[in-house]
């Protein structure tokens, strides 16, 4: 942990920053000292990211804002002072190419390492030395795109620090373990270690509030663009944290979920198909399931295969007594599924139609002679969004201007209005901040308690320890085992994932 005494080594004050009808930042001051982890804090839409924008040059501050790097004046709003101060970022987009090497990737945005004639022996040498300095157990000379989301995160790091800000600069990472496991968190947070070891400083950006507690040395929490406070991590505790963000005392963040029932909605036989090489399973009336795994144990294929949004290579699935077709997602939906991918963006909605547009595409109102009413659909989907608490509440609104949170209610809303028997959910909260998370959670609970089955699938074990009634833990394409009572804790979900990879390893 870095000492009180450590010197500033980014200093900003009185940011503010203005977009048409909105006040993204108000008087915003943020201190970082020299050699500390800082977490970066707040709910979606609390100014986060703009702020980490005026930094990287992106957007233009408001006038009056003033900025130091290592006591020397720095100027915001422009990408050349930032780098040349020594701040380098990594965003959510890691901006590597797929087809491309690692080698190749950790030139992008600067040079090869040759001089006149490049020699791609020579390059992936020096590629490969500074992999194995920063403990990336990564190939040099391998495709980007065989890579996992870890280690192509841990080749984006490499890649900032690579030209000398190590022992000095800071390093922006924005929610770097996002789409990752809880065992592959500590991975990228060993290479965070090691830069804040050499003294370099790191501005950290996360919703999962146990890495706070894990890393960093110093918190600073925005709310409404404005920043509330900035604490040293140590004596502070989750519920303290959780109101620092918040505003206000949060409680249990998960809810009592309902009894299941015993009659089976959803029954899985035999399916086989992308990662998946064999799975059955049931989801009972009012039940909610978890599936748990690795990135490549199958577990990330499971619910677009009994959609339909992938096809499948054998089975059956079944909801009540109705055959499922295997590769007909408009069939799915009218025979009562519903699914909400981990890609919202890419698949599970239109970010640039607005929220009304969203969540009528399963189902699309028409009135006497098939016509659309727009006025009829808005009213409709407005009572949808108050019940689920999506704000701002407007229909008319773009999906894409609302935050990850408030999207992700708006999609639920979606498939509560189709009334549907069953939720398949592949990463729900996902990017999202805690209350938001909390608003989900409520969702799930009560389209469960309405008589709803519900599959969740996703990578954070907490969350499925705490609001599944079982836990399907997938290795190698196959069930390994159901957690269930006693025996459904974070730790046994993470242990029988993570057994049969330890065993590859020799460990």
């Amino acid at each position: 942990m870095t000492s009180e005494l450590a010197p500033p080594r980014l200093v900003v004050e009185g940011l503010s920053k203005t977009f048409p009808g909105q006040r993204a930042l108000e008087d915003a001051s943020l201190t970082v000292a020299a050699g500390e982890v800082h977490a970066l804090l707040g709910q979606n839409g609390s100014g986060k990211s703009t702020l980490i924008k005026v930094l990287a040059g992106y957007h233009q501050p408001d006038p009056g804002a003033t900025a130091a790097m290592d006591g020397q004046p720095l100027e915001l709003g422009s990408a050349a002072a930032a780098h040349a101060a020594g701040i380098r970022f990594i965003h959510q987009d890691l901006a590597l190419i797929a087809d491309l090497s690692v080698t190749d990737n950790l030139a992008l945005g600067g040079s090869y390492r040759s001089k006149g004639w490049i020699s791609d022996r020579r390059e992936t040498a020096a590629a490969q030395q500074l992999l194995d300095e920063w403990g990336v157990s990564v190939d040099a000379k391998a495709p980007l795109r065989t890579l996992g989301q870890a280690d192509r995160t841990m080749v984006a790091i490499v890649r900032a620090v690579r030209d000398g800000v190590q022992g000095g600069g800071m390093v922006v990472l924005d929610e770097p373990t996002a789409s990752l496991p809880s065992h592959e968190v500590e991975y990228v947070s060993s290479l965070v270690r090691q830069l804040r070891d050499r003294g370099t400083s790191i501005l950290y950006v996360t919703h999962r509030l146990s890495e706070v507690f894990q890393l960093a040395d110093t918190v600073t929490v925005l709310r409404d663009g404005r920043v509330t406070g900035s604490r040293a991590v140590a004596g502070m505790d989750h519920d303290g944290l959780v109101a620092m963000i918040i505003g206000r005392s949060l409680g249990n963040i998960y809810p009592e979920v309902p009894q299941p029932l015993e009659n089976a909605v959803l029954t899985v036989e035999n399916i086989r198909g992308a990662s998946v090489r064999h799975l059955s399973l049931q989801v009972r009336e009012r039940e909610i399931v978890g599936i748990a795994g690795l990135t490549g144990s199958g577990r990330e294929a499971v619910t677009d295969l009994v959609f339909g949004m992938q096809s499948r290579d054998e089975g059956t699935v079944r909801v009540s007594d109705a055959i499922v077709p295997a590769d007909s997602p408009k069939r799915s939906i009218a025979a009562g599924l519903a699914l909400l991918p981990a890609d919202r963006k890419g698949l599970g909605s239109i970010p640039e139609l607005t929220v009304r547009e969203n969540v009528t595409l399963p189902g699309i109102s028409t009135g006497p002679g098939f016509w659309l009413s727009t006025r009829a659909e808005s009213r409709e989907v407005g009572d949808w969004l108050k019940k689920l608490g999506v704000v701002p509440g407007d229909p008319e609104r773009p999906l894409a201007t609302l935050s990850g949170g408030n999207q992700q209610r708006a999609l639920i809303t979606r498939w509560l209005r189709c009334k549907s028997k069953v939720f398949l959910m592949d990463e729900p909260t996902q990017g999202v901040d805690i209350q938001a998370k909390v608003a989900i959670y409520g969702a799930i609970r009560d389209a469960a308690h309405d008589g709803a089955s519900v599959l969740v699938a996703s990578t954070d074990n907490d969350e499925l320890a705490a609001i599944c009634d079982r836990v399907i833990v997938m290795r190698d394409g196959l069930a390994a085992i159901t957690l269930t009572g006693d025996r459904l804790t974070s730790e046994a979900i993470l242990e029988h994932s993570i057994e049969r990879a330890l065993i590859k390893e020799g460990k």
